[in-house]
């Protein structure tokens, strides 16, 4: 079961109390007045929560909050006041807890604010705390700008299953860059080197200073592993949200996969709808694995082919699930449906390409380069340059919007559906010393016309979200115009 905990971070937003400090912090004082039941902290009302006299770490009482059915998750917190401050502060935010056959997980969250921007938010989600367990000190620490003006603190469950909070405290750190080895002084100044050299939005980011800002935040740091949060800080700052670091094990399994993953990998779905129009829905490509990406590729070859063999009058592309990964298998896979020549491109700050996309006779790539290419006979549509809608929504991301793009400016072409998510940019991948890798945003999107996007992309023809299938609007909407064509 996945716990959707967006929602729950929107309305929890609105709840909060101020304080100078964390009132009541070990839940001793009960008060009706607030919905917790305990002076200062307030509930989302979604699980029972509560007073509990009977099972507690410390004191008289503990806070417990415990499941409903048909609920997903229950929450209590208060904000807390920063001091003003004239530059990077460190916090350590502690509690204990106690579980009681946990389903999803519980934990300690946190969200810091400038305002009422959300600047840092951590809710314990990657530690699975559940099941059954005693009493345990759980901690989460967080950095702070001197813009910074409230953290929000507070107790989850997640899935059903009862959990206790008691005894929090919130402790500022010291932070000294001198207690860091070389060898990570040196990793941090590479990743930021390579930032402010390749950054789209390299300009906007005060580099003397962040220098000195994430080797203080990397204080006490022992292994490269333990500098990943410091560069996701750093990258946070471009402002692209984009842009991303993957840690040296995941990026090994990226390149190197099992040799057998290929054969479970989601790959395009197609039918024939109506008897004469052809229906393919492209899923995403995570892998920089060659003979997985020739396989996603060949595939889709197979696809078109078996469907073109009952000649239909054009073809529906639905996007709309296709959150991102990698291009190249995407391009070369449609590229019977898309056409041979440049389909796109990668511009740089001041309007410099770095190469156009292609495709030609099974192969993708940009400028003179191949990068991926279909191990059977390159299909050809029998009618060229047949009539293609294709389909986006919110989460039409990344890659899937390079696909998107790829589309734009050819003949025939119309596209309809929701905007797509806005990550209409280019990322590079950087390698690190051990093996991380910086996907780091360095361009955007443009059509085979040159026109740039770089933000979210709308469709020509704007529909609600609909869900793929027979009776969906959007599907209907791009058969009813292919219908219209002479």
């Amino acid at each position: 079961m996945k716990f959707l905990l967006t929602p729950f971070l929107l309305l929890f937003m609105v709840l909060p109390i101020k304080a100078q400090s964390i009132e009541n912090h070990t839940f001793e004082l009960s008060d009706t007045a607030f919905s917790s039941g305990l002076k200062g902290w307030k509930s989302n009302k979604l699980f029972t929560v509560a007073p509990d006299e009977i099972i507690r770490h410390g004191g008289h009482l503990s806070i417990r909050l415990k499941s409903i059915p048909g609920q997903q998750f229950g929450a209590f917190s208060q904000l807390v006041a920063l001091p003003k401050a004239t530059g990077l502060r460190k916090y350590r935010i502690s509690g204990w807890l106690r579980r009681d056959s946990v389903e999803g997980f519980a934990g300690i969250w946190i969200n810091v604010f400038e305002g009422k921007n959300s600047l840092f938010f951590d809710n314990m989600y990657k530690r699975q705390l559940n099941g059954t367990a005693d009493w345990q000190e759980v901690s989460t620490e967080c950095f702070v700008d001197e813009v910074a003006t409230d953290i929000q603190i507070g107790g989850l469950l997640a899935g059903s299953g009862q959990v206790w909070f008691d005894d929090f405290s919130l402790t500022e750190m010291p932070l000294d860059a001198g207690n860091l080895p070389d060898s990570l002084k040196q990793y941090l100044h590479d990743a930021v080197d390579i930032m402010q050299k390749n950054a789209l939005h390299r300009d906007l980011v005060n580099w003397p200073k962040e220098r000195e800002v994430i080797l203080l935040m990397a204080s006490g740091a022992k292994s490269y592993a333990d500098c990943y949060p410091v560069i996701r800080h750093l990258l946070g700052k471009l402002g692209d949200h984009h842009s991303f670091l993957m840690e040296a094990e995941q990026s090994a399994r990226w390149s190197n996969p099992n040799p057998e993953a290929y054969q479970q990998m989601p790959l395009t779905t197609g039918s024939l709808l109506e008897g004469n129009i052809a229906y393919l829905n492209m899923p995403s490509v995570s892998s920089g694995d060659e003979k997985t990406n020739t396989f996603f590729a060949d595939k889709l070859h197979d696809l078109i082919d078996s469907l073109d063999q009952f000649r239909p009058k054009g073809w529906i592309l639905d996007l709309r699930n296709n959150s991102g990964g990698n291009c190249w298998p995407m391009l070369a896979g449609i590229g019977p449906v898309l056409g041979e020549g440049k389909c796109g491109y990668f511009m740089e700050l001041g309007g410099k390409t770095s190469g156009a996309w292609f495709y030609k006779k099974g192969k993708s790539g940009i400028g003179k380069k191949r990068i991926t290419k279909v191990s059977r006979k390159p299909y050809q549509l029998f009618q060229k340059n047949a009539p293609v809608a294709v389909l986006t929504g919110k989460n039409t991301a990344s890659s899937g919007e390079v696909v998107t793009v790829a589309f734009r400016g050819r003949p025939n072409t119309r596209s309809f559906g929701a905007p797509t998510a806005g990550l209409s940019t280019g990322n590079q991948n950087f390698r690190l010393k051990d093996g991380a890798q910086l996907f780091l945003t360095t361009t955007v999107y443009a059509d085979r016309t040159r026109e740039t996007y770089g933000a979210k992309i709308k469709p020509d023809v704007e529909l609600p979200e609909g869900t793929a299938g027979a009776a969906d609007p959007v599907i209907q909407a791009a058969k009813d115009w292919l219908n219209s064509l002479k």
